[in-house]
This record gives structure tokens, C-alpha cells and sequence, in this order.
């Protein structure tokens, strides 16, 4: 499959994908939330338009091997381009000179985002290792993983997100002044970050289970009050909220993709009350799951 679409006006890239390709298109927060159809794939965008800068996170796979074509200059409106992906790959089709904006994009997990070269020092050679530099020191990292965690069809973390996305290029463009990082950001220590992503880890294998932080503590070898505290420095909720959202949002992917019955369902994620999870899904997803079952069934 191909995708032509404009790519430097916003309005016009979710225009396109509405009328030419059928996604879906609604507001959330200050941000246009656009759906895959599902002949075409699965997955979400989450775009922010502000004056002069746009950016989006986008989660999909297509059901065949897709790319993207624009005919938009590289550069329009001197327009800066940068994209990070889940995989660790950062791309700028700007600053490594390319004249299209065209890549293959059948499955993608990352963040985009375009900055007038107004506020950006371009004068320095070494911008595009300044880049990397950037985005590969470790609280930058964290940081991207706080971004990536939160899914592009979250209408509630749409806020979140933005903030997330917001500090990501405010940090940048200050390193382009300043070339400091860490200032901005409370010391956590190796040890301390070692133990949150332990326990991060644990937490999204466990999704069913029921959480104990003291367990959970004694595991990772942190003492729960800088766990607790640390892990929503660096994932952005509470432990319990984060866990929450794991289940429900697995809970939504059952239900929208698979034929099992709702109760069955909360089962699986680890509720035995089916009116405690329905009611916990509603609040998180503005929606009942009996009313996710019949809209993914048109």
C-alpha cells in the first residue's frame, strides 16, 4: 500500500488520511486522535497542533507492506523534522540531507515532531551529533520511554502525552543552547533506575496478578517509598494506576479483537468482579466494554 500525503501542513496531513484513506477522526484534549480503519490495519495517531510546531505519536501495523510518499520539500516552511522510533532509531530527514520524505512504514511505534529552524541552533556542524547525543543520554531515554508507554488510543493519557512530548523538545532545544541535560531532571541513581526498570518489567509480566508493592520492593531491592516514588517519576503514573492501565488496556485489545465474552475476559486480566472491572473500564476509556464489542463489530 501506498500513503500520499501532505506532511508539513497538519490540517491537511489529518485531512487526507480522513477523506482519501477512511480513518478515523476525533478530537481529545487538544489533539486530533486519528483511527486506522480496520481493512487497512490497526493502530492510532495522536496529533497536537500549535502555532508554529506540530508533533504526534503514532502506534500501527498494516495489514500489508505500506510506504509513505510526500511531495512536501524537505524543509518547507523551515520546517525541522525529527523522529524517534520504540527501537531506539532516530531520524531527521532534514539534517541528513534527504530531498523526499518517503519510507516504508508497515509497522510503527514512535514519536514525530517538527520544529521551525527559528528556534534551533543550526549554525553548529555538529547539530546532528548533538542530536543523537541527546537523545541517547539516559534521562532522555527514560523520558522516551515514558512517551512510547502511552498509547496513541488512549484518549485519557492524551494530556499526559502532550506534556511528555512538550518536554522532550523544550529539553532539546535548551541542550542546543545550553549542551546541558541533567540539570533539568532530579538525580536518580544507577542503582535506583536499575531497580524501577526491574520492577517495570515485572509489573508487564505480571498484568493478571494481584500487585503487592512490598513484594514488589523486596524483589527489586528498593525500599518502597523511593520505589514508588521513582516509578512514577520515570513512568508517569503511580505503580497501582500503571498496573491498572495495563490490564484495562489488554482488556480493550481482547475485546476489540476476539470473539471471548466480556466476563471471561476480566478473568483473564486478573477481575473476578465483572461490575468493579466494567466500572473501572468505563471511567478509564469513556466507554462500556459491551459498547467496545459492538463498535468494533461494525
Amino acid at each position: 500500500m501506498e500513503l500520499k500525503l501532505p506532511y508539513i501542513d497538519p490540517a491537511d496531513f489529518a485531512a487526507t488520511l480522513t477523506n482519501n484513506y477512511s480513518f478515523g477522526n476525533s478530537g481529545a484534549w487538544n489533539s486530533i486522535n486519528l483511527m486506522f480503519p480496520e481493512n487497512v490495519g490497526e493502530g492510532a495517531l495522536q496529533l497536537y497542533i500549535r502555532n508554529d510546531i506540530h508533533y504526534f505519536r503514532g502506534k500501527w501495523k498494516f495489514k500489508e507492506e505500506s510506504m509513505f510518499i510526500s511531495k512536501d520539500q524537505v524543509g518547507k516552511k523551515g520546517l525541522i523534522d525529527f523522529r524517534v522510533n520504540k527501537s531506539g532509531q532516530i531520524h531527521s530527514a532534514s539534517i541528513e540531507g534527504d530531498k523526499r520524505f518517503e519510507w516504508e512504514i508497515t509497522e510503527v511505534d514512535g514519536f514525530r515532531f517538527f520544529i521551525p529552524e527559528k528556534y534551533l541552533n543550526l549554525h553548529n556542524g555538529r547539530f546532528p551529533d548533538h542530536f543523537e547525543k541527546y537523545c541517547y543520554n539516559n534521562n532522555i531515554i527514560n523520558l522516551q520511554k515514558q512517551i512510547l508507554t502511552l498509547s496513541p488510543d488512549d484518549i485519557p493519557s492524551a494530556m499526559l502525552l502532550e506534556s511528555k512530548m512538550l518536554e522532550f523538545i523544550y529539553y532539546w532545544i535548551d541542550y542546543l543552547r545550553t549542551e546541558e541535560i541533567d540539570l533539568h531532571f532530579d538525580d536518580i541513581s544507577n542503582r535506583h533506575l536499575s531497580a524501577v526498570n526491574n520492577a517495570h518489567e515485572i509489573v508487564q509480566n505480571h498484568i493478571n496478578k494481584t500487585l503487592s508493592i512490598k513484594l514488589l520492593s523486596r524483589k527489586v531491592g528498593l525500599n518502597e517509598y523511593d520505589l514508588k516514588k521513582n516509578f512514577k517519576k520515570i513512568y508517569g503514573l503511580p505503580i497501582h494506576q500503571y498496573h491498572i492501565k495495563l490490564r484495562l488496556e489488554q482488556a480493550r485489545e481482547l475485546i476489540r479483537t476476539t470473539d471471548l465474552p466480556i466476563a471471561t475476559i476480566s478473568q483473564i486480566i486478573g477481575y473476578s468482579n465483572r461490575g468493579h472491572f466494567s466500572s473501572l473500564y468505563q471511567r478509564f476509556f469513556g466507554t462500556s466494554p459491551l459498547q467496545d464489542r459492538l463498535n468494533s463489530a461494525h
